[in-house]
C-alpha cells in the first residue's frame, strides 16, 4: 500500500510550532459516491458560527485552531483562536465571504486563508498560509440540525465512550475517532469506513449522523465500534485533497493495527463495515490481511468504477431531462474522456482536443452561455485529481476474490448512486466463482444509498427524510453478526 510522505515544516499562529504537511490546493475529489456530496447551493449565512481544524506538530501533538465568524447585516467579522497557545480573539485584518468562498488575512502574523464552504456536510476546506501553505479543513462545531433527526443518539448511554487519537504506523498522521464499548462482554469490534468526499467520524450529511446511529445500535448489541475522521478532517491530520482510495485504505489498515494493540478488545475479532467508497476500501484491506473477522459492504461498488460512472451519470442526466439522443452521445464522449485521462500524467497540460470533448459534454448536458467554460474548468480539476485518476482504473473484483472472511453485502433497491442489481449481482458472481465459503447478498426494499426508507431514491429526498438509517438495515446487520459471534 502506498503512503503520503510529509516533509516540509511550518509555524502556526503566534508561536513557532512546527508541523509536517504536503503542499496542495484544497480541491474536492470527484463526488460520485458521497453520502450527499454533489452540486448544491446555499447562502453564506451558513458560515456564521464557530469552526475548528487541527494540525499535527512535530512532537505528534494535535494543535487545534478555531475560527469565529459573525454577520451583522451585510458586514462580516472574524477572529481566530489557538487554545493550546493561550491565544484568543486574534482579529482578522481582512475578511471576504462571497457566496460559499471564504478568504481572510491576519496581517500582523502573516497568516492568510482561502477556502470554500460545503453546506451539505458543514465543512470548510482550503489552504492556510503562514510563510508556506498547507491544506487545512475546518468543520463547524456549533451546527444547528436543519430538520428533526429522531435517530441521532442522545445520552445517557449504557456503554463506554472513549475519544481516541493515535499515530498511523503507515503514514505518521494522527487518526482521531470515537470508540464505543459495551460494558458487558464484547462480541467483536467493528470499524466504520465512510464514503467519498470529506467525511467526519459520524459521516454527517444533511443533518444526519449515520455512523453515530450505527455505532449506537451495534454497541447496544454487544459490539465495540470505532468511527473516525478521515485524514485532514476533524481531529485527524494529513492531506485529504491529495489522497487516493488506496491512501484511505492505508488509514483503515492502521486502525486495525491500533485496535489489535489494545488489551481491552477481543483478539482476532475485528471487522470492517464500509459505506459507499468505504465498501471499496473494506475488501482492499481485508484481502491484504489475515486478521479481519468480517466485512460488511453498505452500498459498495461491485463493478469497475468506469462502469459505475457510466451507469450513474446516465441515470442522473436522464433524471435531469437530458434527451435520449444526447444521452447516447454523452456516453460515447465519457468513454473517450476517461480513456484519455487514464493515460494522462498528473500535472500534464490537458490537450485542446480533450478540452473540446469536455466542452461538448457540458453543452450536451444543457448548460448554456458563459457558464460552459467555467464548468469545463471545474471538470478539468476534478478529473485531474489523484483520487479520480486512481478511480478510473479501479476494479473491485480482485479484492472481493481475495477477501476470505465472512462477507455481507447490502444495497437498497432505490439506490440512485450504486445500482443494486448491477453491483450486488456482480458481487455475487465474483464470490460464487471464487468459491467463497461464507457470504450473503441482500437487496433491501425501498431503501436509498443512505439506507433511508425512501420513495424514489433521488438525491432530493436525503435531506427531506427524517429517518437517518433504516431500523431494518440495522437489524439485518446485527442478525448476521450475531449468527457468527
Amino acid at each position: 500500500m502506498a503512503s503520503i510522505q510529509q516533509v516540509n515544516t511550518e509555524r502556526i499562529v503566534v508561536g513557532y510550532i512546527q508541523t509536517r504537511f504536503s503542499k496542495t490546493n484544497a480541491k474536492l475529489k470527484s463526488l460520485f459516491l458521497a453520502a450527499g456530496l454533489f452540486s448544491t447551493t446555499a447562502s453564506a449565512g451558513g458560515i456564521d458560527g464557530e469552526w475548528k481544524a487541527t494540525i499535527q506538530t512535530e512532537s505528534d501533538k494535535v494543535l487545534p485552531i478555531v475560527l469565529h465568524f459573525d454577520q451583522d447585516n451585510d458586514k462580516w467579522t472574524g477572529v481566530l483562536d489557538s487554545p493550546s497557545q493561550n491565544a484568543y480573539g486574534i482579529e482578522m485584518s481582512s475578511l471576504d465571504i462571497s457566496g460559499n468562498n471564504i478568504s481572510f488575512e491576519i496581517e500582523d502574523l502573516q497568516i492568510s486563508y482561502e477556502g470554500a464552504y460545503n453546506p451539505v456536510v458543514e465543512l470548510m476546506f482550503g489552504s492556510f498560509t503562514q510563510g508556506k501553505s498547507l491544506s487545512l479543513n475546518f468543520r463547524k462545531i456549533n451546527t444547528v440540525q436543519p430538520e428533526n433527526r429522531p435517530q441521532t443518539p442522545t445520552g445517557p448511554y449504557p456503554y463506554t465512550i472513549e475519544e481516541v487519537s493515535f499515530k498511523s504506523t503507515i503514514t505518521n498522521n494522527i487518526i482521531s475517532g470515537t470508540l464505543t464499548k459495551p460494558n458487558s462482554r464484547i462480541k467483536a469490534t467493528a470499524i466504520l469506513i465512510s464514503g467519498s468526499g470529506p467525511q467526519d467520524r459520524d459521516e454527517t450529511a444533511f443533518g444526519h449522523k449515520a455512523f453515530a446511529v450505527i455505532a449506537d445500535y451495534l454497541t447496544r448489541q454487544g459490539y465495540a465500534v470505532l468511527r473516525y475522521d478521515e485524514r485532514g478532517i476533524g481531529d485527524s491530520t494529513g492531506s485529504f485533497s491529495t489522497a487516493t482510495t488506496e491512501d484511505f485504505a492505508n488509514d483503515t489498515s492502521a486502525i486495525v493495527d491500533y485496535l489489535n494493540s489494545r488489551n481491552d478488545l477481543p483478539k482476532g475479532k475485528t471487522g470492517l463495515i464500509g459505506h459507499s467508497e468505504g465498501g471499496m476500501i473494506a475488501p482492499m484491506v481485508a484481502s491484504n490481511r489475515d486478521d479481519i473477522a468480517f466485512t460488511i459492504l453498505l452500498g459498495g461498488p461491485g463493478v469497475k468504477l468506469q462502469e459505475l460512472f457510466f451507469d450513474q451519470w446516465h441515470r442522473d442526466r436522464k433524471h435531469s431531462g437530458v434527451t435520449e439522443k444526447n444521452l447516447q452521445e454523452l456516453r460515447k464522449l465519457d468513454k473517450i474522456i476517461f480513456e484519455q485521462f487514464a493515460h494522462l500524467p498528473i500535472g500534464e497540460t490537458i490537450s485542446d482536443e480533450l478540452h473540446q470533448y469536455l466542452y461538448k459534454t457540458v453543452e450536451l448536458e444543457g448548460l448554456e452561455g458563459g457558464k460552459l467554460e467555467a464548468q469545463v474548468e471545474v471538470l478539468k480539476k476534478q478529473y485531474s485529481t489523484p483520487w479520480f485518476r486512481y478511480a478510473l482504473s479501479f476494479n473491485p473484483e480482485p479484492y472481493l476474490e481475495g477477501t476470505k472472511c465472512p462477507i455481507l453485502a447490502l444495497n437498497g433497491s432505490l439506490d440512485f448512486q450504486v445500482d443494486a442489481e448491477m453491483n450486488l449481482g456482480n458481487i455475487e458472481k465474483v464470490l460464487g466463482k471464487s468459491n467463497h465459503k461464507d457470504y450473503e447478498i441482500i437487496e433491501l426494499d425501498k431503501m436509498n444509498h443512505l439506507f433511508q426508507t425512501a420513495e424514489t431514491g433521488s438525491y432530493a429526498e436525503y435531506a427531506e427524510i427524517e429517518e437517518t438509517f433504516s431500523p431494518i438495515a440495522l437489524e439485518t446487520m446485527s442478525t448476521w453478526l450475531n449468527e457468527r459471534f
